[in-house]
This record gives structure tokens, C-alpha cells and sequence, in this order.
């Protein structure tokens, strides 16, 4: 079963550039997890930018919605895989109190939660 919440997990984030490492970090209780750094975005965050919002395909996501449309014959198969693993992907500038600003990409759950902690942390 935790195999399987690995698979569906939206917690990843596409570091693209910027003053923190490129590269995946992951998302956890309001904190991002990289290689050798962790960033506490619950308290760190300054200001929050949204630079691009698309909707991207979930390839894991959309062949199990295909699978489990297979009790439904030919068109729960052809529902599964088209609306199966649709998300938005949200590429954001972040600045942060220390003034480190990053170019990052997530998902829109991931970004409306960043939003938050940057409108909360403003004083």
C-alpha cells in the first residue's frame, strides 16, 4: 500500500534555478526537503510570484484510472485515461526572509499551501 501512495503522491518540486540547489525537492508538512538542505516554507517564505500554471498528465494516474475503467468496458477505459491523472503543475518564484529567491514547479495543492504560509508570515 505505500508503494501505491508513492505512485499517486504529488509531493515533489522541481527546484529549476535560483539561490537554493536545482533539482527535485520534496514537499512535507510545510517543509522542503533537498539533497543536503531543508527549507521551512511554514515560516520562511516572503512573497510568493506565479509565473506559469498548465495542466500536465500524470502517466501512473491515468493508466490505473484506465485499469479500473476496464469493469466498465471500452469507454471506462477511454474515461479513465482522459480524465484520469490531470493536475496543474504551478511554476512560482519564491523569495524567502533571507533573500534567496527560487524558480520552482508543483503542484497547485503544493503552490495554494506555499501562498498561504507567504500571506500568514507577512507581518
Amino acid at each position: 500500500m505505500d508503494s501505491l501512495n508513492k505512485l499517486f503522491s504529488n509531493n515533489k518540486v522541481k527546484v529549476l534555478g535560483g539561490d537554493v540547489a536545482s533539482g527535485e525537492w520534496e514537499y512535507s508538512m510545510g517543509t522542503l526537503w533537498g539533497a543536503f538542505e531543508q527549507i521551512d516554507l511554514r515560516t520562511q517564505v516572503r512573497s510568493v510570484q506565479p509565473q506559469t500554471e498548465e495542466s500536465v498528465k500524470k502517466l501512473p494516474e491515468a493508466i490505473a484510472w484506465g485499469l479500473a475503467g476496464l469493469a466498465l468496458g471500452p469507454l471506462g477505459v477511454l474515461a479513465g485515461v482522459v480524465f484520469g491523472g490531470n493536475k496543474k503543475a504551478v511554476c512560482a518564484l519564491i523569495e524567502l526572509d533571507d533573500a534567496r529567491k527560487f524558480l520552482a514547479v508543483m503542484d497547485s495543492k503544493i503552490f495554494q499551501e506555499v501562498l498561504g504560509h507567504s500571506i500568514t508570515n507577512r507581518k
